[in-house]
């Protein structure tokens, strides 16, 4: 048991420092007046008030973690685990990127809530969306982590997750000086990605599944683009309206009809799996 638990216990170790050196060190590298004049303790009370909203994802992330793992080790013994495997991370993906376009669409819902006690914490707000497509491909990593702990080979979550921490060291000390808590956001988010990208690569050579991978980079893909594209509209928006009473109503519009429009472009590209799923199938399969 110890010999199978110690490289989780590296892996977990590793996983931590990925999770909270960002917001340890950002003191330490953070320039004198890099904000105008203002302390590295002001950053780190931004940054850590922004964080909180990211980790919004990051709990449905862990709580997937938990119920997952059981769940996938029951599949094992199954004929067809490999294609279950691959429907799960298929669902995952899909409900990842709703969530994404629920934080980074609706900004402005967050950044007041934010900015209710303390208005300066919401200037941050630009890093929430970084962090949480960020959890998204943590999430995707777990999912992904299947392979080497079905086959024994444990070391491989522990090397993994090991680079991803020399990562996250690395680009905090470069990026930190440049670019302030926006630095360790990135750091986040490409950490994350190298994981996400090294688990699958690994995992294919020595536990193949066929997840549908061009499909899911596609959804990816989109949900930042249909992000992009919301920025852009209220930067337009902002000239004509003059950020007056249309203003609100405005930003609510453009981010309701983009999450509705990719709501309806998911289920008639993947009805035929939503119409497999009990009780709202049925449901699906007749406006779908």
């Amino acid at each position: 048991m110890l010999s199978y638990s110690y490289p989780v216990m590296i892996t977990g170790l590793a996983g931590m420092t990925n999770e909270t050196f960002s917001r340890l060190t950002l003191q330490w590298w953070l320039p004198e007046n890099f904000y105008h004049g203002k302390s590295s303790d002001y950053a780190l009370g931004v940054f850590g008030a922004c964080y909180k909203f990211a980790m919004l994802m990051n709990l449905a992330v862990q709580s997937f973690r938990l119920a997952a793992e059981p769940f996938f080790f029951n599949q094992s013994v199954k004929e067809d685990a490999r294609k279950t495997y691959a429907r799960v991370m298929k669902f995952f993906v899909i409900a990842g990127c709703f969530m994404f376009l629920i934080i980074a669409l609706f900004l402005n819902v967050w950044q007041m809530l934010i900015a209710a006690r303390h208005k300066e914490y919401a200037e941050g707000i630009g890093i929430v969306p970084i962090l949480a497509m960020g959890s998204v491909f943590l999430g995707i990593y777990y999912n992904l982590s299947v392979w080497y702990k079905l086959t024994n080979r444990n070391m491989f979550g522990a090397y993994i997750t090991i680079a991803g921490a020399v990562i996250t060291i690395l680009l905090n000390i470069l990026w930190i000086p440049k670019y302030g808590y926006y630095g360790s956001a990135w750091a986040t988010f490409v950490c994350y990605a190298f994981m996400m990208v090294a688990s699958y690569i690994q995992g294919q050579k020595y536990y193949s599944i066929p997840y549908a991978w061009k499909k899911l980079l596609a959804y990816l893909v989109i949900v930042s683009l249909i992000y992009v594209t919301h920025r852009g509209l209220l930067y337009v928006g902002r000239s004509y309206l003059h950020m007056g009473p249309g203003w609100g109503l405005y930003q609510f519009g453009t981010a309701f009809l983009l999450l509705a429009a990719f709501t309806v472009f998911v289920l008639k590209v993947e009805k035929k799996e939503f119409v497999r799923l009990p009780i709202i199938g049925r449901y699906i399969q007749q406006f779908a």
